[in-house]
Protein backbone atom coordinates (compact mmCIF):
# COMPACT_ATOMS: atom_id res chain seq x y z
CA UNK A 1 0.00 0.00 0.00
CA UNK A 2 1.70 3.75 -1.13
CA UNK A 3 2.25 5.90 1.78
CA UNK A 4 1.21 9.26 1.05
CA UNK A 5 3.01 12.05 2.27
CA UNK A 6 2.10 14.78 4.22
CA UNK A 7 4.24 17.07 2.74
CA UNK A 8 6.52 20.40 4.45
CA UNK A 9 6.57 23.09 7.26
CA UNK A 10 8.41 26.09 6.95
CA UNK A 11 10.18 28.28 9.70
CA UNK A 12 11.77 31.57 9.52
CA UNK A 13 15.65 31.84 10.89
CA UNK A 14 16.94 35.20 10.31
CA UNK A 15 17.05 35.91 6.31
CA UNK A 16 16.83 32.05 5.83
CA UNK A 17 13.73 29.58 5.81
CA UNK A 18 14.08 26.31 7.27
CA UNK A 19 11.72 23.25 6.02
CA UNK A 20 10.71 20.70 7.73
CA UNK A 21 9.58 17.29 5.92
CA UNK A 22 6.15 16.50 8.36
CA UNK A 23 6.62 13.03 7.59
CA UNK A 24 10.28 12.10 7.76
CA UNK A 25 13.54 13.33 9.41
CA UNK A 26 14.59 15.75 7.12
CA UNK A 27 14.86 19.70 6.58
CA UNK A 28 16.23 21.62 3.67
CA UNK A 29 17.84 25.06 4.52
CA UNK A 30 17.61 28.07 2.29
CA UNK A 31 19.75 31.24 2.35
CA UNK A 32 20.01 33.73 0.14
CA UNK A 33 22.90 33.62 -2.40
CA UNK A 34 23.60 29.71 -1.42
CA UNK A 35 22.78 26.42 -2.37
CA UNK A 36 20.13 24.23 -0.51
CA UNK A 37 21.59 22.28 2.59
CA UNK A 38 19.81 19.53 3.18
CA UNK A 39 20.05 18.17 7.22
CA UNK A 40 18.55 14.60 8.26
CA UNK A 41 18.51 12.63 11.55
CA UNK A 42 17.02 9.32 10.61
CA UNK A 43 18.64 7.23 13.36
CA UNK A 44 16.97 9.55 16.30
CA UNK A 45 15.74 7.33 18.82
CA UNK A 46 12.17 8.67 19.13
CA UNK A 47 10.82 5.15 20.67
CA UNK A 48 8.53 2.48 19.86
CA UNK A 49 5.48 4.30 19.58
CA UNK A 50 4.53 6.80 16.34
CA UNK A 51 5.30 10.30 17.28
CA UNK A 52 3.29 13.73 16.33
CA UNK A 53 5.87 16.73 15.70
CA UNK A 54 6.22 20.25 16.42
CA UNK A 55 8.53 22.75 14.14
CA UNK A 56 9.51 25.77 15.59
CA UNK A 57 11.95 28.55 14.61
CA UNK A 58 14.31 30.69 16.83
CA UNK A 59 17.34 32.95 16.61
CA UNK A 60 19.30 29.91 15.64
CA UNK A 61 17.90 27.79 13.81
CA UNK A 62 14.97 25.78 13.72
CA UNK A 63 13.57 23.53 16.34
CA UNK A 64 11.62 19.91 15.33
CA UNK A 65 10.14 18.46 18.16
CA UNK A 66 8.72 14.47 18.61
CA UNK A 67 5.88 13.61 21.01
CA UNK A 68 4.30 10.03 21.27
CA UNK A 69 0.88 9.66 20.09
CA UNK A 70 -1.69 9.34 23.15
CA UNK A 71 -3.04 5.74 23.98
CA UNK A 72 -5.16 4.38 26.99
CA UNK A 73 -3.81 0.72 26.24
CA UNK A 74 -1.55 -0.26 28.47
CA UNK A 75 -0.63 -3.24 26.04
CA UNK A 76 1.39 -1.26 23.98
CA UNK A 77 4.89 -0.31 24.34
CA UNK A 78 5.63 2.98 25.48
CA UNK A 79 7.48 5.89 23.20
CA UNK A 80 9.22 8.75 24.57
CA UNK A 81 9.75 12.44 23.11
CA UNK A 82 12.86 13.63 21.75
CA UNK A 83 13.90 16.76 20.00
CA UNK A 84 16.47 17.94 17.09
CA UNK A 85 17.60 21.78 16.51
CA UNK A 86 18.88 22.46 12.88
CA UNK A 87 21.07 25.44 12.25
CA UNK A 88 21.27 27.57 9.59
CA UNK A 89 24.46 25.44 8.18
CA UNK A 90 22.87 22.40 8.46
CA UNK A 91 24.40 21.08 11.46
CA UNK A 92 22.10 18.87 13.53
CA UNK A 93 21.63 18.98 17.59
CA UNK A 94 19.92 15.85 18.94
CA UNK A 95 18.03 15.43 22.86
CA UNK A 96 16.62 11.84 22.90
CA UNK A 97 15.25 10.59 25.37
CA UNK A 98 13.05 13.99 26.33
CA UNK A 99 11.89 13.25 29.92
CA UNK A 100 9.33 16.14 29.03
CA UNK A 101 6.60 16.05 26.76
CA UNK A 102 4.95 19.41 26.31
CA UNK A 103 6.74 22.05 24.67
CA UNK A 104 6.41 25.77 25.64
CA UNK A 105 7.71 27.33 22.74
CA UNK A 106 11.30 28.71 21.98
CA UNK A 107 13.25 31.59 22.63
CA UNK A 108 16.99 32.11 21.73
CA UNK A 109 17.74 29.66 24.70
CA UNK A 110 16.50 27.11 22.89
CA UNK A 111 13.11 24.87 23.47
CA UNK A 112 11.28 25.13 26.31
CA UNK A 113 9.92 22.06 27.64
CA UNK A 114 7.88 21.12 30.88
CA UNK A 115 6.19 17.97 31.94
CA UNK A 116 3.39 18.67 34.33
CA UNK A 117 -0.39 19.97 33.86
CA UNK A 118 -2.25 23.49 34.56
CA UNK A 119 -2.65 23.73 38.49
CA UNK A 120 -6.70 23.73 39.93
CA UNK A 121 -8.13 27.18 38.54
CA UNK A 122 -8.98 28.05 41.95
CA UNK A 123 -5.92 27.40 43.86
CA UNK A 124 -4.23 30.69 43.50
CA UNK A 125 -0.99 29.74 45.36
CA UNK A 126 -0.66 27.04 42.92
CA UNK A 127 -0.69 29.44 39.87
CA UNK A 128 2.56 31.33 41.78
CA UNK A 129 4.75 28.59 42.66
CA UNK A 130 7.56 27.38 41.26
CA UNK A 131 6.96 26.67 37.30
CA UNK A 132 10.06 24.06 36.77
CA UNK A 133 11.18 23.76 32.80
CA UNK A 134 13.72 21.98 31.21
CA UNK A 135 15.16 24.37 28.19
CA UNK A 136 17.22 22.49 25.46
CA UNK A 137 19.87 24.98 23.87
CA UNK A 138 21.38 24.52 20.68
CA UNK A 139 24.24 24.01 21.98
CA UNK A 140 23.71 20.55 22.92
CA UNK A 141 23.04 21.30 27.22
CA UNK A 142 19.75 20.82 28.82
CA UNK A 143 19.53 23.12 31.50
CA UNK A 144 17.05 23.34 34.36
CA UNK A 145 15.04 26.85 34.92
CA UNK A 146 12.17 28.11 37.32
CA UNK A 147 10.14 31.15 37.38
CA UNK A 148 7.64 32.08 39.89
CA UNK A 149 4.44 32.44 37.92
CA UNK A 150 2.81 29.83 35.58
CA UNK A 151 4.23 29.75 31.95
CA UNK A 152 1.81 29.77 28.83
CA UNK A 153 4.09 30.44 26.35
CA UNK A 154 8.04 31.28 25.15
CA UNK A 155 8.41 33.68 22.30
CA UNK A 156 11.42 34.63 20.43
CA UNK A 157 10.02 37.46 18.10
CA UNK A 158 11.07 40.88 16.94
CA UNK A 159 14.32 40.46 18.01
CA UNK A 160 13.25 39.62 21.90
CA UNK A 161 13.04 36.58 23.80
CA UNK A 162 9.94 36.74 26.06
CA UNK A 163 7.59 34.43 28.27
CA UNK A 164 4.22 35.15 28.21
CA UNK A 165 2.93 34.13 31.91
CA UNK A 166 -0.25 33.88 33.96
CA UNK A 167 -0.54 36.47 36.48
CA UNK A 168 -2.25 34.02 38.77
CA UNK A 169 -5.34 31.93 38.43
CA UNK A 170 -7.99 32.36 36.01
CA UNK A 171 -10.90 34.94 37.35
CA UNK A 172 -14.24 32.46 37.80
CA UNK A 173 -17.59 33.64 36.09
CA UNK A 174 -20.04 31.22 38.30
CA UNK A 175 -23.25 30.27 36.82
CA UNK A 176 -25.04 29.75 40.04
CA UNK A 177 -25.35 25.90 39.60
CA UNK A 178 -21.93 24.69 40.39
CA UNK A 179 -20.50 25.41 36.84
CA UNK A 180 -18.16 28.19 36.10
CA UNK A 181 -16.42 30.04 33.22
CA UNK A 182 -12.69 31.08 33.55
CA UNK A 183 -10.65 33.99 32.05
CA UNK A 184 -7.33 34.11 31.52
CA UNK A 185 -5.16 36.85 32.56
CA UNK A 186 -1.23 37.38 30.91
CA UNK A 187 1.73 39.56 31.78
CA UNK A 188 5.21 39.70 29.10
CA UNK A 189 8.58 38.88 30.56
CA UNK A 190 11.39 39.96 28.55
CA UNK A 191 14.41 37.71 29.34
CA UNK A 192 17.98 38.49 29.61
CA UNK A 193 20.89 36.86 27.67
CA UNK A 194 21.68 34.68 30.22
CA UNK A 195 19.02 32.70 32.63
CA UNK A 196 19.09 32.12 36.16
CA UNK A 197 18.54 29.05 37.32
CA UNK A 198 15.31 30.65 39.61
CA UNK A 199 14.19 33.90 37.90
CA UNK A 200 11.37 35.89 39.67
CA UNK A 201 9.12 38.43 38.00
CA UNK A 202 9.60 40.91 40.10
CA UNK A 203 13.49 41.13 38.64
CA UNK A 204 12.37 40.92 34.87
CA UNK A 205 10.79 43.53 32.80
CA UNK A 206 7.23 43.33 32.50
CA UNK A 207 4.10 44.32 30.58
CA UNK A 208 0.59 43.14 31.20
CA UNK A 209 -0.81 41.03 28.14
CA UNK A 210 -4.08 40.60 27.23
CA UNK A 211 -5.56 37.04 25.19
CA UNK A 212 -5.69 39.13 21.61
CA UNK A 213 -2.54 39.93 22.00
CA UNK A 214 -1.31 36.33 22.60
CA UNK A 215 -3.18 35.56 19.62
CA UNK A 216 -1.30 37.42 17.43
CA UNK A 217 2.01 36.97 18.95
CA UNK A 218 1.80 32.88 18.16
CA UNK A 219 0.37 33.40 14.59
CA UNK A 220 3.56 35.13 13.90
CA UNK A 221 5.60 32.42 15.08
CA UNK A 222 3.30 29.84 13.56
CA UNK A 223 4.88 27.36 11.08
CA UNK A 224 2.93 27.23 7.10
CA UNK A 225 3.59 25.48 4.58
CA UNK A 226 6.08 26.61 2.12
CA UNK A 227 5.59 28.50 -1.25
CA UNK A 228 7.89 26.11 -3.25
CA UNK A 229 8.13 23.13 -1.67
CA UNK A 230 11.16 20.96 -1.78
CA UNK A 231 11.52 17.51 -4.08
CA UNK A 232 11.11 14.68 -1.36
CA UNK A 233 15.09 13.58 -1.02
CA UNK A 234 14.24 10.15 0.22
CA UNK A 235 15.31 10.43 3.19
CA UNK A 236 12.94 7.70 5.75
CA UNK A 237 13.17 7.13 9.38
CA UNK A 238 15.53 3.88 10.14
CA UNK A 239 13.43 1.09 10.82
CA UNK A 240 13.23 -0.32 14.50
CA UNK A 241 12.60 -3.56 15.98
CA UNK A 242 9.36 -5.21 17.60
CA UNK A 243 9.31 -8.06 19.65
CA UNK A 244 6.48 -10.91 17.93
CA UNK A 245 4.72 -9.83 21.59
CA UNK A 246 4.18 -6.08 20.70
CA UNK A 247 3.47 -6.62 17.13
CA UNK A 248 0.19 -8.85 17.91
CA UNK A 249 -0.84 -5.86 21.04
CA UNK A 250 -0.70 -3.55 18.60
CA UNK A 251 -3.03 -5.46 16.12
CA UNK A 252 -5.24 -6.33 19.08
CA UNK A 253 -5.47 -2.78 20.22
CA UNK A 254 -6.88 -1.71 16.48
CA UNK A 255 -8.73 -4.53 16.43
CA UNK A 256 -10.39 -3.90 19.79
CA UNK A 257 -11.28 -0.61 19.10
CA UNK A 258 -13.97 -1.59 16.59
CA UNK A 259 -15.32 -4.98 18.51
CA UNK A 260 -18.68 -3.41 19.47
CA UNK A 261 -19.74 -1.67 16.02
CA UNK A 262 -23.60 -3.08 16.17
CA UNK A 263 -23.84 -2.50 19.90
CA UNK A 264 -21.50 0.52 20.80
CA UNK A 265 -24.24 2.50 22.82
CA UNK A 266 -26.81 0.78 25.62
CA UNK A 267 -30.27 2.35 26.44
CA UNK A 268 -31.11 2.64 30.04
CA UNK A 269 -33.71 -0.42 28.75
CA UNK A 270 -31.01 -2.59 28.32
CA UNK A 271 -31.09 -2.30 24.63
CA UNK A 272 -28.31 -1.84 22.15
CA UNK A 273 -27.21 0.51 19.17
CA UNK A 274 -24.72 0.58 16.96
CA UNK A 275 -22.02 2.73 16.72
CA UNK A 276 -23.71 4.77 13.89
CA UNK A 277 -27.17 4.38 12.84
CA UNK A 278 -27.77 2.33 9.77
CA UNK A 279 -24.31 0.85 10.08
CA UNK A 280 -24.87 -3.17 9.95
CA UNK A 281 -22.96 -6.48 9.29
CA UNK A 282 -19.24 -5.71 10.31
CA UNK A 283 -16.26 -7.15 9.58
CA UNK A 284 -12.63 -6.37 11.18
CA UNK A 285 -9.86 -7.66 9.53
CA UNK A 286 -6.10 -7.72 9.95
CA UNK A 287 -4.38 -7.73 6.35
CA UNK A 288 -0.69 -7.79 5.28
CA UNK A 289 2.74 -7.83 7.57
CA UNK A 290 4.78 -5.61 9.67
CA UNK A 291 5.27 -2.78 9.57
CA UNK A 292 2.55 -2.77 6.05
CA UNK A 293 0.05 -4.09 8.29
CA UNK A 294 -3.61 -2.41 8.34
CA UNK A 295 -6.94 -3.09 9.90
CA UNK A 296 -9.85 -3.00 7.39
CA UNK A 297 -13.54 -2.01 8.68
CA UNK A 298 -16.12 -2.67 6.72
CA UNK A 299 -19.44 -2.39 7.11
CA UNK A 300 -23.43 -1.73 5.38
CA UNK A 301 -24.61 1.50 5.79
CA UNK A 302 -27.54 3.28 4.12
CA UNK A 303 -24.81 5.91 2.31
CA UNK A 304 -23.82 3.10 -0.23
CA UNK A 305 -26.48 0.50 -0.21
CA UNK A 306 -25.32 -1.22 -3.14
CA UNK A 307 -21.88 -2.59 -1.51
CA UNK A 308 -19.94 -2.02 2.04
CA UNK A 309 -18.34 1.01 3.49
CA UNK A 310 -14.60 0.58 4.46
CA UNK A 311 -12.14 2.49 6.64
CA UNK A 312 -8.63 1.66 6.68
CA UNK A 313 -5.95 2.11 9.52
CA UNK A 314 -2.00 1.40 9.52
CA UNK A 315 -1.07 -0.08 12.86
CA UNK A 316 2.48 0.81 12.50
CA UNK A 317 4.49 3.77 10.74
CA UNK A 318 6.54 3.64 7.78
CA UNK A 319 9.44 2.70 10.75
CA UNK A 320 7.59 0.14 12.41
CA UNK A 321 6.33 2.20 15.29
CA UNK A 322 3.43 1.53 16.92
CA UNK A 323 0.50 3.55 15.40
CA UNK A 324 -2.38 4.07 18.35
CA UNK A 325 -5.86 3.81 17.43
CA UNK A 326 -7.03 5.76 20.32
CA UNK A 327 -10.77 7.77 19.91
CA UNK A 328 -10.80 5.77 15.96
CA UNK A 329 -14.31 4.52 16.68
CA UNK A 330 -15.35 7.64 17.36
CA UNK A 331 -13.94 9.10 14.69
CA UNK A 332 -15.53 6.55 12.40
CA UNK A 333 -18.97 7.81 14.59
CA UNK A 334 -18.53 11.14 13.49
CA UNK A 335 -18.03 11.35 9.85
CA UNK A 336 -20.84 8.82 9.66
CA UNK A 337 -23.08 11.72 11.47
CA UNK A 338 -21.95 14.27 10.02
CA UNK A 339 -21.83 12.72 6.43
CA UNK A 340 -18.55 13.26 5.96
CA UNK A 341 -18.42 10.65 3.04
CA UNK A 342 -17.24 10.39 -0.53
CA UNK A 343 -19.54 10.20 -3.28
CA UNK A 344 -20.53 6.92 -3.61
CA UNK A 345 -19.51 6.85 -7.46
CA UNK A 346 -16.27 6.60 -6.10
CA UNK A 347 -17.12 3.00 -5.09
CA UNK A 348 -14.57 0.17 -6.82
CA UNK A 349 -15.56 -3.50 -6.57
CA UNK A 350 -18.33 -3.15 -4.55
CA UNK A 351 -15.98 -1.21 -1.79
CA UNK A 352 -16.52 2.53 -0.91
CA UNK A 353 -13.09 3.85 1.25
CA UNK A 354 -14.06 6.28 3.13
Amino acid sequence: MDVKRNGWTEVGVGTSRVVVSLDDPVAIVRSPGAADVVASWPDLDVGSRATSSTVLGAHAGAWVFYRPLESEDPSLPAGHSAAVHVAVDGEVTRFAPVPQGQTLGVTRHGLWLTSGGFPDPDEEAAWRADHRVAVLGPDGIERRHAIDRRIAVALDDSGSSRLILYRGAPAARRDGFGGATYSYRYVTARLPDVLLGVMRVADLETETFDERELMSAMAAVTPRPPDDPPSDPAIRWDPISLTSDEKDAAVASVVHEFDHLTDYWRGQDGRTFPLSRGLGDPLVEAVDEWPRTRVEVSFTHPHYPEGRLRRTLRVFDDAGRVNPALYASIHLMEDLGTEALPDAGAARDGILDI
